[in-house]
């Protein structure tokens, strides 16, 4: 009955028994489930093939709602190299009284307004059409770098080890799935007893939505 495939399920009383957490539920909650699928934008790769990304101001909106604006971004230095605008960044959250602290780097390759053939044959040095604005992009990249170190749209910045848990703040499906199989367990094969009573003793929470759904059907 179980599947791997399932999405993951934490209780309450499970986030309860991580002391030292800086997020409360709901902040938690925002942080492991999916970007919603609206904010998610796509680009052209270099090499082929679309990049997936966010905005800016979708990352800006998550901060907002998880640290009641109780946030600030900061360039800690900047630098022009190899054609890219390259920023380094700090992002400080404050939240249940502690601070988390990222610092990432965010790049944008700098735009160089068109040469006329006389400045390429003598070498002219390419002129930014807009430094100020490269730099700009520079610094979002950087602080959505920062934000997905601490969860926010890390589905979409760290694929590889995303994976997405649903927070069952009020502990439903526990509950949903312990009724339903207090009312159908006398007409259920002894087998099938059994493996529902491990999903509930062990609680393997990937696993409820399909006992849920199983027990739901039987008469």
């Amino acid at each position: 009955m179980s599947n791997k495939n399932e999405l993951a399920l934490v209780s309450a009383s499970d986030l309860s028994l991580v002391k030292d957490n800086s997020l409360n539920e709901n902040q938690l909650q925002q942080l492991l489930k999916k970007t919603p699928a609206q904010y998610v934008k796509k680009r052209p790769a270099k090499g082929g093939g679309q990049w997936e990304y966010v905005t800016g101001g979708y990352v800006k909106k998550c901060l907002n709602l998880m640290f009641g604006w109780d946030w600030d971004f900061e360039i800690i230095e900047q630098m022009a190299l190899h054609g890219e605008a390259i920023v380094k960044g700090k992002l400080t959250c404050r939240t249940n009284g502690r601070t988390i602290v990222k610092m990432q780097f965010g790049n944008k390759d700098i735009m160089y307004r068109k040469q006329n053939d006389e400045e390429i044959k003598r070498g002219a040095e390419r002129i930014p059409l807009s430094i100020g604005n490269d730099f700009k992009a520079a610094s979002t990249d950087c602080l959505k770098k920062c934000a997905a170190e601490i969860g926010i749209a890390s589905d979409i910045y760290n694929k590889e080890d995303f994976n997405e848990v649903k927070v069952d703040v009020d502990n439903t499906m526990e509950t949903n799935l312990l009724e339903l199989y207090e009312a159908k367990k006398d007409s259920m094969p002894v087998d099938e007893q059994l493996n529902i009573e491990r999903i509930i003793e062990k609680k393997e929470t990937r696993s409820y939505k399909k006992a849920i759904n199983f027990l739901a059907q039987l008469p």
